[in-house]
Protein backbone atom coordinates (compact mmCIF):
# COMPACT_ATOMS: atom_id res chain seq x y z
CA UNK A 1 0.00 0.00 0.00
CA UNK A 2 2.98 2.46 1.03
CA UNK A 3 5.07 1.45 -2.39
CA UNK A 4 1.70 2.23 -4.25
CA UNK A 5 0.91 5.26 -2.69
CA UNK A 6 4.50 6.24 -3.21
CA UNK A 7 4.33 5.44 -7.03
CA UNK A 8 1.03 6.81 -7.43
CA UNK A 9 2.76 10.63 -6.05
CA UNK A 10 5.57 9.90 -8.36
CA UNK A 11 3.44 9.33 -11.80
CA UNK A 12 1.39 12.61 -10.47
CA UNK A 13 4.39 14.70 -10.32
CA UNK A 14 5.55 13.47 -13.46
CA UNK A 15 2.44 14.55 -15.39
CA UNK A 16 2.73 18.06 -13.59
CA UNK A 17 6.31 18.28 -15.20
CA UNK A 18 5.11 16.80 -18.00
CA UNK A 19 2.55 19.89 -18.43
CA UNK A 20 5.46 22.34 -17.23
CA UNK A 21 8.03 22.10 -19.28
CA UNK A 22 6.53 22.02 -22.66
CA UNK A 23 4.51 24.72 -21.54
CA UNK A 24 7.64 26.81 -20.77
CA UNK A 25 9.54 26.22 -24.21
CA UNK A 26 5.73 26.72 -26.14
CA UNK A 27 5.93 30.45 -24.86
CA UNK A 28 9.45 30.72 -25.03
CA UNK A 29 9.51 30.28 -29.14
CA UNK A 30 5.67 32.48 -28.90
CA UNK A 31 7.64 35.60 -27.86
CA UNK A 32 10.24 34.78 -30.78
CA UNK A 33 7.59 34.51 -32.71
CA UNK A 34 5.31 36.95 -31.71
CA UNK A 35 8.63 39.61 -32.07
CA UNK A 36 9.28 38.11 -35.52
CA UNK A 37 5.53 38.80 -36.69
CA UNK A 38 5.60 42.13 -35.53
CA UNK A 39 8.94 42.94 -37.63
CA UNK A 40 7.86 41.92 -40.67
CA UNK A 41 4.21 44.08 -39.55
CA UNK A 42 6.21 47.15 -39.06
CA UNK A 43 8.48 46.79 -41.79
CA UNK A 44 11.82 46.10 -39.68
CA UNK A 45 13.67 43.13 -38.84
CA UNK A 46 13.02 41.30 -35.83
CA UNK A 47 15.48 39.12 -33.31
CA UNK A 48 17.91 37.68 -36.08
CA UNK A 49 21.28 37.87 -33.80
CA UNK A 50 21.51 35.69 -30.67
CA UNK A 51 21.68 31.92 -32.48
CA UNK A 52 20.06 31.04 -35.84
CA UNK A 53 17.35 33.71 -36.54
CA UNK A 54 17.63 34.43 -33.29
CA UNK A 55 16.19 30.91 -31.57
CA UNK A 56 18.24 31.66 -28.60
CA UNK A 57 16.83 35.50 -28.15
CA UNK A 58 14.14 34.06 -25.65
CA UNK A 59 16.22 32.10 -23.25
CA UNK A 60 19.07 34.82 -22.62
CA UNK A 61 15.86 37.28 -22.00
CA UNK A 62 15.03 34.57 -19.19
CA UNK A 63 18.42 34.57 -18.06
CA UNK A 64 18.30 38.40 -17.67
CA UNK A 65 15.13 38.30 -16.10
CA UNK A 66 16.43 35.42 -13.67
CA UNK A 67 19.65 37.40 -12.42
CA UNK A 68 18.05 40.74 -11.82
CA UNK A 69 17.76 42.06 -8.34
CA UNK A 70 14.17 41.54 -7.07
CA UNK A 71 12.64 44.73 -5.64
CA UNK A 72 9.97 45.54 -3.05
CA UNK A 73 8.39 48.60 -2.84
CA UNK A 74 7.92 50.89 -0.35
CA UNK A 75 5.20 50.01 2.60
CA UNK A 76 4.07 47.25 -0.18
CA UNK A 77 2.51 44.29 1.32
CA UNK A 78 5.04 41.48 0.90
CA UNK A 79 3.23 38.08 1.40
CA UNK A 80 0.57 39.23 -1.24
CA UNK A 81 3.13 40.76 -3.85
CA UNK A 82 5.37 37.72 -3.82
CA UNK A 83 2.29 35.38 -3.81
CA UNK A 84 0.06 36.82 -6.61
CA UNK A 85 2.90 36.09 -9.32
CA UNK A 86 2.48 32.32 -7.80
CA UNK A 87 -1.38 32.13 -7.88
CA UNK A 88 -1.50 33.37 -11.50
CA UNK A 89 1.24 30.58 -13.01
CA UNK A 90 -0.35 27.83 -10.41
CA UNK A 91 -3.91 28.68 -11.75
CA UNK A 92 -2.43 28.54 -15.35
CA UNK A 93 -0.54 25.02 -14.82
CA UNK A 94 -4.01 24.04 -13.60
CA UNK A 95 -5.98 24.69 -16.68
CA UNK A 96 -3.34 23.01 -18.52
CA UNK A 97 -3.45 20.06 -16.33
CA UNK A 98 -7.70 19.49 -16.88
CA UNK A 99 -7.19 20.00 -20.29
CA UNK A 100 -4.78 17.94 -20.98
CA UNK A 101 -5.05 15.22 -18.01
CA UNK A 102 -8.26 15.00 -17.16
CA UNK A 103 -10.97 12.90 -19.18
CA UNK A 104 -13.87 14.71 -16.98
CA UNK A 105 -17.51 14.76 -17.35
CA UNK A 106 -17.97 18.26 -15.51
CA UNK A 107 -14.44 19.52 -16.82
CA UNK A 108 -15.48 22.45 -18.76
CA UNK A 109 -17.01 23.59 -15.66
CA UNK A 110 -13.88 23.33 -13.50
CA UNK A 111 -11.80 24.84 -16.23
CA UNK A 112 -14.25 28.04 -15.88
CA UNK A 113 -13.91 27.71 -12.18
CA UNK A 114 -10.30 28.02 -12.04
CA UNK A 115 -10.32 30.89 -14.88
CA UNK A 116 -12.34 32.94 -12.28
CA UNK A 117 -9.94 32.24 -9.53
CA UNK A 118 -7.16 34.12 -11.47
CA UNK A 119 -8.94 37.21 -10.82
CA UNK A 120 -7.35 37.00 -7.37
CA UNK A 121 -3.76 37.18 -8.30
CA UNK A 122 -4.22 40.30 -10.11
CA UNK A 123 -6.14 41.95 -7.65
CA UNK A 124 -3.29 41.02 -5.39
CA UNK A 125 -0.89 42.45 -7.52
CA UNK A 126 -2.60 45.43 -7.74
CA UNK A 127 -2.98 45.75 -4.16
CA UNK A 128 -0.21 44.55 -2.62
CA UNK A 129 1.76 47.10 -4.66
CA UNK A 130 1.05 50.68 -3.15
CA UNK A 131 1.28 52.30 -6.54
CA UNK A 132 -1.91 53.89 -8.06
CA UNK A 133 -0.84 52.95 -11.63
CA UNK A 134 -0.76 49.45 -10.97
CA UNK A 135 -4.23 49.30 -8.70
CA UNK A 136 -5.88 51.15 -11.50
CA UNK A 137 -4.35 48.38 -13.62
CA UNK A 138 -5.83 45.90 -11.37
CA UNK A 139 -9.29 47.53 -11.74
CA UNK A 140 -9.02 47.68 -15.00
CA UNK A 141 -8.41 43.57 -15.54
CA UNK A 142 -10.68 42.93 -12.87
CA UNK A 143 -13.68 44.12 -14.91
CA UNK A 144 -12.03 42.89 -17.89
CA UNK A 145 -12.49 39.42 -16.83
CA UNK A 146 -15.64 39.49 -14.99
CA UNK A 147 -17.49 41.17 -17.91
CA UNK A 148 -16.06 39.07 -20.72
CA UNK A 149 -15.46 35.78 -18.90
CA UNK A 150 -19.78 36.01 -18.35
CA UNK A 151 -19.95 35.80 -22.23
CA UNK A 152 -17.40 33.06 -22.45
CA UNK A 153 -19.39 31.04 -19.60
CA UNK A 154 -22.56 31.88 -21.99
CA UNK A 155 -20.82 30.11 -24.90
CA UNK A 156 -19.35 27.04 -23.51
CA UNK A 157 -23.02 26.23 -21.87
CA UNK A 158 -24.49 26.64 -25.30
CA UNK A 159 -22.34 24.15 -26.63
CA UNK A 160 -21.60 21.65 -24.04
CA UNK A 161 -24.94 21.48 -23.09
CA UNK A 162 -26.70 21.21 -26.65
CA UNK A 163 -23.93 20.01 -28.97
CA UNK A 164 -21.54 17.73 -26.87
CA UNK A 165 -22.37 14.24 -25.01
CA UNK A 166 -21.04 15.46 -21.96
CA UNK A 167 -19.07 18.66 -20.84
CA UNK A 168 -15.52 16.62 -21.22
CA UNK A 169 -12.85 17.44 -23.12
CA UNK A 170 -12.46 13.93 -24.98
CA UNK A 171 -16.00 13.23 -25.81
CA UNK A 172 -17.61 13.00 -29.11
CA UNK A 173 -17.10 16.91 -31.24
CA UNK A 174 -19.66 18.17 -33.56
CA UNK A 175 -17.10 18.45 -36.20
CA UNK A 176 -17.05 14.23 -35.78
CA UNK A 177 -20.97 13.99 -35.47
CA UNK A 178 -22.22 16.40 -37.98
CA UNK A 179 -20.27 18.74 -39.96
CA UNK A 180 -23.32 20.87 -40.81
CA UNK A 181 -23.44 22.27 -37.46
CA UNK A 182 -19.75 23.94 -38.03
CA UNK A 183 -22.15 26.72 -39.83
CA UNK A 184 -24.63 26.71 -36.59
CA UNK A 185 -21.68 27.66 -34.46
CA UNK A 186 -20.39 30.17 -36.56
CA UNK A 187 -21.66 33.16 -34.73
CA UNK A 188 -20.40 31.83 -31.67
CA UNK A 189 -16.88 31.20 -32.86
CA UNK A 190 -16.56 34.52 -33.71
CA UNK A 191 -18.50 35.69 -30.46
CA UNK A 192 -15.86 33.39 -28.28
CA UNK A 193 -13.07 34.52 -30.70
CA UNK A 194 -13.60 38.22 -29.67
CA UNK A 195 -13.81 37.14 -25.90
CA UNK A 196 -10.94 35.47 -26.07
CA UNK A 197 -9.03 38.70 -27.09
CA UNK A 198 -10.29 40.20 -24.09
CA UNK A 199 -9.42 37.66 -21.69
CA UNK A 200 -6.00 37.01 -22.57
CA UNK A 201 -5.86 41.40 -22.39
CA UNK A 202 -4.61 41.47 -25.85
CA UNK A 203 -4.86 44.22 -28.47
CA UNK A 204 -7.64 46.11 -29.18
CA UNK A 205 -8.11 45.03 -25.10
CA UNK A 206 -4.99 45.57 -23.66
CA UNK A 207 -6.20 48.45 -21.19
CA UNK A 208 -4.92 46.62 -18.05
CA UNK A 209 -1.81 47.06 -19.31
CA UNK A 210 -1.91 50.39 -21.22
CA UNK A 211 1.74 51.62 -21.23
CA UNK A 212 0.07 55.13 -22.21
CA UNK A 213 -2.07 55.57 -19.63
CA UNK A 214 -0.20 52.96 -16.86
CA UNK A 215 3.46 52.40 -17.68
CA UNK A 216 2.77 48.48 -17.46
CA UNK A 217 -0.33 47.97 -15.07
CA UNK A 218 -0.76 45.80 -12.39
CA UNK A 219 2.59 44.47 -13.25
CA UNK A 220 4.71 47.76 -12.82
CA UNK A 221 6.56 47.17 -9.70
CA UNK A 222 7.45 43.72 -10.44
CA UNK A 223 10.70 42.87 -11.68
CA UNK A 224 13.17 39.94 -12.10
CA UNK A 225 11.35 36.47 -11.44
CA UNK A 226 7.97 38.21 -10.53
CA UNK A 227 7.83 39.89 -14.20
CA UNK A 228 8.92 36.08 -15.70
CA UNK A 229 6.31 34.43 -13.68
CA UNK A 230 3.25 37.03 -14.77
CA UNK A 231 4.59 36.87 -18.20
CA UNK A 232 4.37 33.27 -18.49
CA UNK A 233 0.87 33.12 -17.13
CA UNK A 234 -0.29 35.47 -19.46
CA UNK A 235 1.18 33.88 -22.43
CA UNK A 236 -0.18 30.29 -21.27
CA UNK A 237 -3.39 31.23 -20.51
CA UNK A 238 -3.23 33.15 -24.23
CA UNK A 239 -2.51 29.45 -25.74
CA UNK A 240 -4.88 28.10 -23.17
CA UNK A 241 -7.98 30.01 -24.66
CA UNK A 242 -6.87 28.80 -28.43
CA UNK A 243 -6.33 25.40 -27.49
CA UNK A 244 -10.24 25.85 -26.23
CA UNK A 245 -11.14 27.35 -29.38
CA UNK A 246 -9.57 24.37 -30.97
CA UNK A 247 -11.64 21.44 -29.08
CA UNK A 248 -14.88 23.21 -28.63
CA UNK A 249 -15.03 24.78 -32.13
CA UNK A 250 -12.94 22.67 -34.55
CA UNK A 251 -13.09 19.38 -32.37
CA UNK A 252 -9.50 18.83 -32.32
CA UNK A 253 -6.38 20.05 -30.44
CA UNK A 254 -3.87 20.51 -33.18
CA UNK A 255 -0.81 22.68 -32.07
CA UNK A 256 -0.64 24.49 -35.90
CA UNK A 257 -4.30 25.63 -35.52
CA UNK A 258 -3.05 26.91 -32.16
CA UNK A 259 0.50 28.50 -33.64
CA UNK A 260 -2.47 30.15 -36.17
CA UNK A 261 -4.44 31.50 -33.73
CA UNK A 262 -1.58 33.00 -32.06
CA UNK A 263 -0.53 34.63 -35.86
CA UNK A 264 -3.98 36.49 -36.21
CA UNK A 265 -3.41 37.58 -32.14
CA UNK A 266 0.16 39.21 -33.06
CA UNK A 267 -1.60 40.33 -36.60
CA UNK A 268 -4.32 42.11 -34.63
CA UNK A 269 -1.86 43.80 -32.27
CA UNK A 270 -0.08 45.16 -35.15
CA UNK A 271 -3.21 46.28 -37.09
CA UNK A 272 -5.84 47.66 -34.45
CA UNK A 273 -6.17 50.83 -31.77
CA UNK A 274 -7.09 50.24 -28.69
CA UNK A 275 -10.39 50.70 -26.98
CA UNK A 276 -11.38 53.37 -24.77
CA UNK A 277 -12.38 52.46 -21.29
CA UNK A 278 -16.60 53.01 -22.20
CA UNK A 279 -16.27 51.83 -25.44
CA UNK A 280 -14.53 48.32 -24.22
CA UNK A 281 -17.35 47.79 -21.58
CA UNK A 282 -20.27 48.75 -23.46
CA UNK A 283 -19.63 46.29 -26.39
CA UNK A 284 -19.21 43.23 -23.02
CA UNK A 285 -22.48 44.63 -22.03
CA UNK A 286 -24.59 45.93 -24.58
CA UNK A 287 -23.63 44.25 -27.56
CA UNK A 288 -21.82 40.62 -26.77
CA UNK A 289 -23.72 39.25 -23.75
CA UNK A 290 -27.25 40.11 -25.17
CA UNK A 291 -26.05 38.00 -28.29
CA UNK A 292 -24.97 35.47 -26.47
CA UNK A 293 -27.95 34.95 -24.75
CA UNK A 294 -29.88 35.01 -28.21
CA UNK A 295 -27.75 32.24 -29.10
CA UNK A 296 -28.10 29.98 -26.18
CA UNK A 297 -31.91 30.80 -26.89
CA UNK A 298 -31.82 29.90 -30.32
CA UNK A 299 -29.43 26.43 -29.41
CA UNK A 300 -31.88 25.81 -27.17
CA UNK A 301 -34.65 26.03 -29.59
CA UNK A 302 -32.60 23.29 -32.00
Amino acid sequence: MVKSKKYLNSYVYFEIIFVILPLLISIAFLTLAERAVMGSLQRRYGPAVSGFAGILQPFWDGFKLAVKEPLLPANATTGAFFAAPLISVCICVASWCTVLLTDLQLGGLILLLLSSLAVYGVMLAGYSCNSKYAFLGCLRSVSLMVSYELVISVLILCITLFFYDGAGFKCLSFAEANSQLSLVLLPAGLIFYICLLAETKRVPFDLPEAEAELVAGYNVEYSSLGFAVFFVAEYGNTLLMAALYNIYFLGLLSSSIIALLFVTFVWIRGTLPRYRYDAFMQIGWKSLLPISLSLFAAYASL
